[in-house]
């Protein structure tokens, strides 16, 4: 049921941060898609236009196409996807995979991997990868995923990644922690405020804090690590990385250059907390198109 309460509290939180998330969030979108290199090339785009679908490309990757919004059920359906050529994935949740500079021999950590999305994105580059999710049904739709797309180097793990750091110590060369987050950005105004609320931001703030410190302390001195939420609260996002550079002399933020032109700076101060000056450098991308609203840091380990 719509909460109009909610619904007020969220919309003025929103304007306080960038009243253009607003308008990303009720514009008509588009989706996205890239090629699983694990089963194909280019070519794929040309069967999907052969299929009847045009595939426009992204400027930043050969291997990333948007299409309509109004496509998305029906692509499903073609040979395309079905044979697992294709993978459908947010331009976001993309780009942020990879902003992680991954070589042919690095170990890399997916902290919260369902649905597995991001893992197979580096299986493509690296020698091993670790998938860690804690939910048991999500664990093993994941682990289908990877089977199904032709991954054969990814380890999986039905853990709860607070605790991973732990039985592995500083073991990856890169970690990458898309944290369980109160999704704002999935927002429908169609639909209207149901549920969302500031304890669900609270509850997720606190989480998170507990997964920064395992994915930094799983991270091998001179390796790097993405933390990444799809929200847009301070509280989960820039509260987080101040968190753990306040914890951690040896954590440093590090920029990132997108090539896109809808992103905005970390913001350094929130109601009545100032951020460390780090925070600054961390990147919150605004819904647009086939871009959904997404915040991350890239943080080095010295």
């Amino acid at each position: 049921m719509r909460n109009k309460e909610n619904e007020a509290v969220f919309i003025e939180r929103i304007n306080k941060i960038n009243p253009k998330i607003l308008e990303g969030l009720k514009e008509k979108k588009e989706f996205s898609f890239r090629i699983n290199r694990h089963k194909a090339g280019l070519e794929a785009v040309e069967e999907l236009k052969k299929e009847g679908y045009n595939p426009k490309p992204v400027e930043w990757s050969e291997w990333v196409y948007t299409l309509p919004i109004e496509d998305r059920k029906k692509i499903t359906k073609s040979k395309t996807y079905t044979a697992n050529k294709i993978y459908i994935q947010n331009l976001s949740s993309i780009i942020s995979a990879l902003s992680l500079d991954i070589d042919e021999n690095d170990w890399v950590l997916d902290l919260a991997a369902a649905p597995g999305g991001k893992s197979l994105i580096f299986s493509e580059k690296a020698k091993k990868v670790s998938a860690v999710e804690p939910d048991k049904n999500r664990f093993f739709r994941m682990k289908r995923n990877f089977k199904e797309h032709g991954a054969k180097n990814i380890q999986t793990y039905n853990k709860d990644g607070r605790f991973v750091y732990k039985a592995t110590g500083e073991m990856f060369d890169k970690v990458f922690l898309d944290a369980p987050c109160s999704s704002e950005a999935h927002i429908d105004f169609d639909e209207g405020i149901t549920w969302w609320n500031l304890k669900r931001v609270r509850r997720f703030s606190k989480l998170q804090k507990e997964l920064i410190i395992s994915a930094f302390e799983a991270l091998k001195p001179g390796g790097e690590m993405i933390f990444a939420t799809c929200t847009f609260a301070p509280e989960e996002n820039e509260e987080s990385v101040d968190f753990l550079l306040n914890k951690y002399e040896n954590a440093e933020v590090v920029d990132v250059n997108l090539p896109i032109d809808n992103i905005q700076k970390g913001i350094m101060e929130w109601e009545d907390k100032k951020y460390h000056p780090d925070v600054s450098k961390t990147v919150r991308i605004l819904p647009k198109g086939a871009y959904s609203g997404f915040y991350f840091a890239k943080i080095k380990k010295h």
